[in-house]
């Protein structure tokens, strides 16, 4: 066997070598791809924890922003019918959502307090960070008012959406 011959040979069995410790690899269930082990990794949302945030940040009359994560930039992440607050006080704008156009009181006493139906959360594809979906009751009219809220794996509050055109 001449050197050219012998150096073919010596490739493709390097080759095959590698060929046969990637697939023995693969069959040993090590290798898996970032979203296999993303979505199986996945913790289980604390409905209860995901209810007192968003009761808290409903509800309480500190309005300390004590769960969002960053309060500083609080303006441009929250949104009430699809517009964001921006420099606008979220009261006025959540009044005006619930039809209570002449009102100064918080639009808190409209809604039931601790009362949160139909509450979903759902994993973003990135697992750092989840969604909550749900509605406040109006204590008037029974009325379902729609909110949503991501959250990170901390479960402190990333955006807020609240009333119609909630996109997400």
């Amino acid at each position: 066997m001449n050197k050219k011959s012998a150096l073919t040979l010596g490739a493709i069995g390097g080759v095959l070598v590698i060929l046969i410790i990637i697939i023995a690899f693969m069959m040993t269930g090590q290798h898996k791809t970032g979203s296999q082990s993303s979505s199986s990794k996945l913790p289980k949302i604390n409905q209860a924890k995901v209810m007192k945030r968003i009761d808290y940040e409903m509800f309480d009359q500190n309005e300390d922003l004590k769960y969002v994560e960053n309060s500083d930039n609080f303006g441009d992440n929250t949104y009430v019918d699809g517009q964001k607050i921006g420099e606008n006080a979220l009261d006025g704008l959540l009044n005006l959502s619930l039809g209570h156009e002449n009102s100064d009181a918080n639009p808190a006493i409209y809604l039931k307090a601790n009362e949160i139906k139909n509450l979903t959360t759902k994993w973003e594809k990135d697992g750092n960070s989840f969604v909550a979906k749900g509605y406040f009751v109006v204590k008037d009219t029974g009325k379902k008012y729609p909110f949503a809220f991501e959250f990170n794996a901390d479960y402190m509050i990333l955006q807020e959406w609240y009333g119609k055109d909630i996109k997400i």
